[in-house]
């Protein structure tokens, strides 16, 4: 009889975050289509990432003697986060290059129309638009997003490690 092979971190990981670049494309769906502030967003996409990596680290440790170093699971959040932020990065360009082209103009405007509202004008204003209209381009969303997924991803994962590492007991030290 073949032995079977626990799954590796890689593809666990690989898994749960396909999960998570669909799960965040929906939430940014919905808060395109419903007009909502998108800080929410950001928070509902973190406490996802929270339970997912959660999800991924205890499927490791249940195919893995119930063991999983800080490190594995820094690793493994790390590589779920980044794989993520690329799937996602493909599916945000996909959407704002040839799905919703109004998109980004959109957003230049409602930009424009939160510095009015907080009183920022004249070269100040111009100054925030020029910025914005620089990061505003498929290209400059797909990189941002890469950028922040990653980076928030590796402190996600920093912190929840923490909680569900599990070390070997017979080990000497």
């Amino acid at each position: 009889m073949e032995e079977q092979r626990a799954p590796s971190i890689v593809w666990i990981a690989t898994k749960y975050g396909l999960i998570q670049s669909v799960l965040s494309f929906v939430v940014f769906l919905g808060g395109t289509v419903t007009g909502i502030n998108q800080n929410w967003a950001s928070v509902v996409n973190i406490g996802i990432l929270i339970v997912l990596m959660v999800l991924a680290h205890r499927e490791f440790k249940k195919t893995h003697e119930g063991m999983m170093t800080y490190p594995q699971g820094l690793g493994s959040g790390t590589l779920l986060s980044s794989v993520a932020a690329v799937a996602t990065s493909v599916l945000l360009y996909v959407y704002v290059k040839y799905i919703n082209t109004g998109y980004l103009a959109a957003s230049i405007k409602a930009q424009q129309a939160a510095l009015e509202q907080r009183g920022i004008a004249g070269a100040q204003a111009e100054q925030a638009m020029a910025m914005t209209a620089a990061i505003m381009t498929p290209v400059g969303i797909v990189v941002t997003s890469l950028i922040t997924g990653v980076i928030a991803g590796f402190i996600v994962a920093l912190i929840v490690s923490i909680f569900t590492h599990k070390g070997d007991p017979r080990a000497v030290i």
